[in-house]
C-alpha cells in the first residue's frame, strides 16, 4: 500500500487548504471518549438513516505482510460487526485466490468469500457481496477489481441486477465500470470500481452505493505528481459522471473509497474537490466526528499520531450527494493497537437519507 512522506506545506497553501467545502451545518465538534464508546446500533436509528462504512482491506496478494490475508480475514470481519453498518464500501478485496497465490482458484477460495465465510463464523451472515467474482475475463490484463460492496440482506434489498456470472463464465461486467488511464498507461494499471442501487426493506426508500479506489502512484518529481493528482481527479469525475447516468430518478448516491490523496498533498486533494465540485458533500462534516484528527491510513504502526484537526491524513473518504446530512462520522480505530486488521481505518458515517 502506499507509503508516504508528508511534505512541508507553506503557510499560505494551509490558507488556502482552509477553504475546502465547509461543514453545511454548525461547527463540526469532537466526541469525548464516553460518546465514542455509545455507538448507536443502526437497527435503533430513525429509517431515514443509514450507516455507511468505507473500509480498504488490505489486497491478499500483500504476501510481504507479516500477517496475511488469511490471518487477518477474522479481524476484518470483527471490525465491520463491532458497527453493525448498513453498507460497507470495501476496497482491496479481490476475486483472486485468498491465500495470495497467482492463478486459477483449484478449489481455493476467493478473497472475496473468505470474507463473507468469516463474517458468516461471527453471526454476521446476513451480510452479502453484491458481486464476488471477477469482473473481466480470466487473462485479462487488468488492474485491481477489489472495489467491492457488501450490505446487510436483513435491512436493505439489493435492487440492480448484478450478476456474478454469464453462462458458464466465471465473470461478468454487471455493477462496475473501469476508470479512466492516465496517457500512456497499459491495461495492467486499469482500475474498476463497483455500484449498485439498495431499498430500505421498511421504508422502501432507495439509494446508491458507489466503492473506488482511484490510482496509487506518487513521485517526487513534480511533472509526474502532477500527471497522476490530475488522473486521480479525473478518475473521480468519471463516478460522478457514471452514477449520474444510472440514477435517473436522482436518488441519493453514497460514495466511499480510497482516493490515494488527502488534504495537504501537492493537489490540494484533487479528487476529492472533483467530486464536491459535482455535489458530493464529505460525510466527515458531521456534527460529531470520532478521531478525525488522526489518520485514516496507519501503515501497520502500533501507535497512531494525531495531528491538527482536519489535517490527519485522509485518504478514505465517504461522499454523499442527495441526502439531507450526516449525523456522525468516525475514523474507527484504536490509539495504540499490536494487531490491526488492515493498514487503513475504515471510516463510518450515519447518513440521513
Amino acid at each position: 500500500m502506499l507509503r508516504f512522506r508528508l511534505l512541508a506545506v507553506p503557510l499560505i497553501a494551509l490558507i488556502v487548504m482552509e477553504f475546502l467545502p465547509p461543514p453545511a451545518e454548525a461547527a463540526p465538534r469532537q466526541s469525548s471518549r464516553a460518546e465514542a464508546s455509545r455507538v448507536s446500533a443502526a437497527g435503533r436509528q430513525s429509517p431515514r438513516v443509514v450507516r455507511v462504512a468505507t473500509f480498504n482491506v488490505r489486497t491478499a496478494r500483500a504476501r510481504q505482510d507479516g500477517r496475511r490475508w488469511l490471518r487477518r480475514a477474522p479481524d476484518v470481519a470483527r471490525e465491520i460487526l463491532s458497527r453493525n453498518p448498513g453498507v460497507v464500501a470495501l476496497q482491496e478485496l479481490g476475486p483472486g485466490r485468498a491465500d495470495g497465490h497467482r492463478g486459477r482458484l483449484k478449489g481455493h477460495v476467493r478473497q472475496t468469500t473468505s470474507l463473507t465465510n468469516s463474517l458468516r463464523r461471527q453471526g454476521g451472515g446476513r451480510y452479502r457481496l453484491v458481486r464476488s467474482t471477477a469482473y473481466v475475463r480470466p487473462g485479462t490484463r487488468h488492474g485491481t477489481q477489489g472495489a467491492r460492496i457488501l450490505y446487510d440482506s436483513s435491512r436493505y434489498r439489493l435492487v440492480s441486477r448484478c450478476r456474478e456470472t454469464t453462462g458458464r463464465r466465471a465473470y461478468n461486467r454487471s455493477c462496475s465500470f473501469e476508470l479512466p488511464l492516465g496517457p500512456g498507461d497499459g491495461a495492467k494499471l486499469r482500475r474498476s470500481a463497483a455500484y449498485a442501487e439498495f431499498a430500505d426493506r421498511r421504508t422502501g426508500r432507495r439509494f446508491f452505493v458507489v466503492s473506488a479506489h482511484l490510482d496509487h502512484r506518487h513521485s517526487r518529481n513534480n511533472r509526474l505528481e502532477r500527471r497522476y493528482n490530475h488522473l486521480r481527479a479525473r478518475q473521480a469525475a468519471a463516478v460522478a459522471r457514471t452514477l449520474a447516468r444510472v440514477n435517473r430518478r436522482h436518488r441519493p448516491v453514497i460514495f466511499g473509497g480510497d482516493v490515494n490523496s488527502w488534504r495537504t498533498d501537492r493537489s490540494r486533494y484533487a479528487p476529492y474537490r472533483a467530486l464536491a465540485a459535482r455535489g458530493y458533500r464529505d460525510a466527515a462534516n458531521a456534527r460529531l466526528r470520532v478521531n478525525y484528527a488522526y489518520p485514516t491510513i496507519n501503515h501497520w504502526r502500533v501507535r497512531m499520531r494525531r495531528y491538527r484537526p482536519g489535517f490527519g491524513p485522509r485518504l478514505d473518504v465517504v461522499m454523499v450527494k442527495g441526502a439531507r446530512g450526516v449525523r456522525r462520522y468516525e475514523n474507527k480505530m484504536a490509539r495504540v493497537d499490536r494487531a490491526r486488521p488492515s493498514d487503513h481505518n475504515m471510516g463510518v458515517a450515519d447518513i440521513v437519507l
